[in-house]
C-alpha cells in the first residue's frame, strides 16, 4: 500500500501517532499556559474606573422607547429612573444624568399620553352633545 493512501487503516497514516495524534516535531504546551506572545493580557490596559449603572441605561432606554411602545416603557423609565438615581447616590457609580434624563423623559411622555386621552375624551364628548342636539 501507498503511504497515506486511501486503503490505509484509520492511526496508520504517515505522521506516526494515529489520524489525529501528536505530530511529530510539535509539543503541546500545558493547559493553561500562556501562548507565545507571553503574559496573557499584555499589551491591554486595564480598565479601572466607575461603572455606570445598569438601571440608568435602561431607564433612558425605556424613555426613548416610549415612541414605539407608548406610556408602559414610560411609566417603567419613571420606576427604573428613580431606582437608578436612589442606587447612583449610594454607591457612587455613574449614569446620574442617564438616570435624570431618563426620569424626565418618562414623565413628559406619559404627561403628553394622559393629557392626549382627555383631548380624545373631551373631543367625543362634544361630538357626542352636538349630534343629540341635532337629532331634538
Amino acid at each position: 500500500m501507498s503511504s497515506g493512501g486511501f486503503g490505509e487503516q484509520p492511526g496508520q497514516g504517515q505522521f506516526g501517532q494515529g489520524q489525529f495524534g501528536q505530530q511529530p516535531g510539535w509539543q503541546q504546551p500545558p493547559y493553561g499556559q500562556p501562548g507565545p506572545s507571553g503574559q496573557a493580557g499584555a499589551g491591554w490596559p486595564q480598565l479601572t474606573g466607575r461603572r455606570t449603572n445598569s438601571l440608568a441605561i435602561a431607564a433612558l432606554c425605556c424613555a426613548i422607547g416610549q415612541v414605539i411602545a407608548g406610556p408602559f416603557a414610560g411609566i417603567a423609565a419613571i420606576v427604573l429612573g428613580s431606582i437608578s438615581l436612589k442606587q447612583i447616590r449610594l454607591s457612587g457609580e455613574d449614569g446620574r444624568g442617564l438616570a435624570i434624563t431618563g426620569l424626565v423623559l418618562g414623565i413628559v411622555g406619559t404627561l403628553l399620553v394622559i393629557l392626549l386621552i382627555v383631548f380624545i375624551l373631551a373631543l367625543f364628548k362634544g361630538v357626542a352633545a352636538n349630534v343629540n342636539s341635532l337629532s331634538n
